[in-house]
């Protein structure tokens, strides 16, 4: 299996020095896909493009240069491109936006590891080297209710101050390394942040507790697999997952899926990239030979086992990203050239923290 938090890069450079840096991570980094803005194209609809999809943009330019392009379309820390600006010599790279959910930060260190060049890293959890509560919530594929808690639960902890956690017995927590900042509680009622397989209610919460309490965590379920011909775009891929999600499920595609999955022949389809992307989800690919390995009773086709090597890719690679005790509860759709499966993953607290130096995608 190959999984991906970083697939595409849109790059943005303007000089013949910034170009020798854009060739040095496209040689050093050959499993991400570099997208050059072309002198041709406009640069504000080049930009405009990449925060519609949330896609990473990297700056080989002065930041100035970088903070107005981007300045029309900067929302909001849950949907904004992670946009990063490195200057033209290659030794520094700063994360200007995004760094946690979009995971500026996160590149900055796979691009300073391959090219040797300085991260600039300045989130405060970061540099203070304390628990972040989104990146919890990235790296085990949580959504984030009561958004407005990040920014309380960041300043406790700047503050020297702990938070109190409730994580519901439903979810297997894997990794035991608890941060020192953490105190694990038995109920949601007593807790500051409470990990949950459902929404809370108020009455859950507690009305003793209703001005204390932050934030909800809430895990996101659904692994799509995706199958599709070659060149079905972004918006025609993510129309039909959406499509898929809210007739089948009655689940909106941006709060409820955990992974996109597919076979490795797809792992730089644009198309599939862009969506995960768009969706901040790992895109997972698996070998003809893993897929094949995937136990269950699957949707039969001979000709996709022709071309592919495996009878189905969908069904198999949505239940392969689910991992241990998934299930497919949305067979194989077909529609214009594409297919998908849903499957449901078991919620898990895999790593309280994420080790962004030296991690491997």
């Amino acid at each position: 299996m190959n999984s991906r938090t970083i697939s595409i890069i849109k790059t943005c450079f303007f000089t013949k020095k910034a170009e020798v840096v854009f060739h040095r991570l496209e040689a050093t980094l050959p499993d991400i896909v570099f997208m050059p803005y072309e002198d041709k194209e406009n640069l504000s609809l080049w930009t405009e493009d990449a925060f519609e999809k949330s896609l990473p943009i990297l700056f080989i330019c002065a930041a100035g240069i970088a903070t107005r392009t981007i300045a029309p379309f900067v929302k909001d820390k849950f949907t904004d491109s992670p946009v990063l600006v490195m200057d033209e010599a290659g030794r520094f790279i700063i994360p200007v936006l995004s760094g946690h959910l979009g995971g500026a930060n996160r590149i900055a260190y796979r691009i300073s590891e391959a090219v040797k060049a300085e991260p600039v890293i300045t989130t405060g959890t970061d540099v203070n080297r304390k628990f972040s509560i989104d990146v919890f919530a990235k790296t085990n594929g949580f959504r984030i209710l009561k958004r407005d808690g990040i920014k309380k639960v960041s300043a406790k902890l700047l503050g020297g101050e702990k938070i109190t956690v409730y994580v519901e017995d439903t979810i297997r927590i894997e990794d035991n390394a608890v941060p020192d900042e953490i105190i694990l509680v038995g109920e949601a009622g007593k807790a500051e942040v409470a990990v949950t397989e459902n929404v809370l209610s108020e009455k859950e919460i507690g009305p003793e507790n209703g001005n204390s309490f932050l934030m909800n965590l809430v895990p996101k379920k659904y692994c799509l697999g995706m199958g599709c011909k070659k060149g079905k775009n972004f918006d025609q891929l993510k129309a039909f997952a959406a499509e898929t999600l809210e007739q089948k499920l009655n689940a909106d595609l941006k709060n409820h899926v955990f992974s996109l999955a597919s076979i490795d022949l797809k792992e730089k389809e644009p198309g599939l990239m862009e969506l995960s992307h768009f969706l901040h989800v790992p895109f997972m690919t698996f070998s003809a030979e893993e897929l094949n390995g995937a136990e269950g009773e699957f949707s039969e086709s001979a000709f996709v086992k022709e071309t592919t090597g495996v009878s189905n890719v969908c069904e198999r690679a949505a239940l392969l990203s689910a991992g241990a005790g998934g299930k497919i509860i949305v067979k194989k759709i077909a529609e214009d050239g594409m297919t998908i499966s849903v499957a449901e993953k078991i919620p898990v607290i895999h790593s309280w923290s994420e080790n962004l130096s030296g991690v491997a995608e």
